[in-house]
């Protein structure tokens, strides 16, 4: 059969238009997404494919898919036609290159490998991949019964893993102790509502926890040096303290409340092991109330503390060492029985510095007798600090008092002399011994308040500002 040539160019010109049909519909070709098509009316759709294979669990990203203009009749049920549907998804089963993307492929979240599972059989988080050793799993909370053995197996038997606490109270006999050594440091993670608490036979002035009792931290650089005590509550009943610092570098205490402790922390000057360095974050102290109480207690150098409250101590930051900074701290003076008297009260301190510099930043002494002790020798220096008395007292209100030479640093520093005030004796300054070298600058205190006693006009640079 002889065909002859416009009837082939008939059929070339139909095979064209049937190919830029084709290419319009594999390629979006030009003009908009959702209009039916010029010639046929026929609605179109924009959808995403897969540009190449994606293995299950992966993240599907805008390199890994391409946008194409296709007949909505021609998509299987189901097809996603948003790109926010799709780009940022993780897929759950293997996609191959040119497929569609559905829903039931596609997760907000990485899902679990065989190698990399995220849940054990009952559905709850398994802290053994996750890094954690869950203590609930080996040492039941809530028995009323002594589990101070049982905790310190799995410290010593989990080195540089994590312990995790979940809420309940676990009951101590003697405290539990961790090691500074780099190769068997821990870290202890308590939820919010998990409890320390001794049991009543506690031997008094021993604490829950001994940080780095065992071992030595070696060099701080050292990445197993660097442990953390988080969250949770520790309760001392008025017999325990709550943690010493014994040795390790890097330490840090952080979103932790401290309830009843006679010490709350006491970063310890060990005899025979490298001093400790401790940063302590967003940690609150409640005291047992005693004369011998205290909220922090500082024995080494280059310690942080800040943005705590302190209450219920006798003392509530006492400092033996230099080059702290302490910043945002509250101490709270509360009377209690043992501390509701005229002299007790006489000796209380917000902050007792007997080191030889450290670095106090927007400080506040709430209630004390004195805010600011400064043992002899003491340069240290004061910026933005506060004392305050918001009811009556006992006999003496002192912001300052120096046990010798006044050589210290103050400024923009606040003492509230004012109504409660009245009939009290209230010194800004007080020294030991006359001279030094310290300064007062631009400090704010009633200056017609102040008792004969009184030296800070001595050494001040600007006239107070009167309230």
């Amino acid at each position: 059969m002889k065909i002859n040539r416009s009837s082939l160019l008939c059929v070339l010109l139909c095979l064209c238009m049937l190919m830029s049909v084709l290419l319009v519909s594999c390629n979006g070709g030009e003009g908009d997404a959702n209009l039916p098509d010029e010639k046929t009316g026929e609605e179109k759709i924009e959808v995403y494919r897969a540009l190449e294979d994606i293995s299950s669990g992966s993240k599907i990203v805008e390199t890994k898919v391409e946008k194409v203009l296709v007949y909505k009749s021609a998509l299987p049920e189901g097809t996603l036609t948003s790109a926010d549907a799709v780009v940022g998804k993780f897929a759950t089963d293997k996609i191959f290159a040119g497929d569609y993307f559905f829903a039931a492929k596609l997760s907000n979240v990485k899902p679990a490998t065989d190698e990399e599972e995220a849940e054990d059989e009952d559905g709850k988080l398994n802290f053994d991949d996750a890094g954690y050793v869950l203590v609930s799993d080996h040492v039941k909370a809530n028995t009323g019964s002594d589990v101070s053995d049982a905790i310190q197996k799995l410290i010593d038997e989990n080195p540089n893993r994590t312990l995790y606490f979940p809420d309940g109270e676990y009951l101590l006999a003697k405290p539990i102790e961790t090691s500074a050594a780099p190769d068997k440091t821990v870290s202890l993670r308590f939820s919010n509502y998990a409890i320390l608490r001794p049991t009543d036979e506690w031997t008094r002035g021993e604490p829950l926890i001994k940080l780095g009792a065992k071992g030595s931290a070696g060099e701080k650089t050292d990445v197993g040096s660097v442990y953390v005590v988080e969250g949770g509550i520790l309760d001392g009943k008025n017999l325990a303290d709550a943690i010493w610092v014994m040795n390790g570098g890097n330490v840090s205490i952080r979103y932790m409340a401290i309830k009843y402790a006679v010490v709350g922390i006491h970063v310890k000057k060990v005899e025979g092991m490298p001093d400790p360095t401790v940063d302590v974050n967003t940690v609150n102290v409640i005291g047992s109330g005693t004369v011998d109480s205290i909220g922090v207690l500082l024995e080494t150098d280059d310690n942080t503390l800040s943005n705590m409250r302190i209450a219920a101590n006798q003392i509530s930051v006492k400092v033996l060492s230099n080059n702290n900074i302490l910043r945002n701290l509250h101490p709270l003076y509360i009377f209690r029985s043992t501390l509701n008297s005229a002299e007790t009260f006489k000796d209380s301190i917000a902050f007792c510095d007997l080191g030889t510099r450290n670095y106090y930043d927007n400080c506040y002494s709430d209630q004390f007798s004195t805010g600011f002790y400064l043992g002899k020798g003491n340069a240290s220096v004061f910026n933005t600090c506060f004392c305050y008395w918001y009811a009556a007292g006992y006999d003496y209100h002192n912001a300052f008092v120096c046990e010798g030479k006044f050589d210290a640093v103050i400024r923009m520093t606040d003492a509230e002399f004012d109504i409660w005030t009245n009939g009290i004796e209230c010194n800004f300054l007080l020294v030991g011994e006359d001279g030094g070298v310290g300064t007062i600058d631009s400090v704010f205190y009633n200056a017609d308040k102040v008792s004969e006693n009184d030296v800070a006009s001595d050494y001040l640079i600007n006239e107070p500002i009167r309230k």
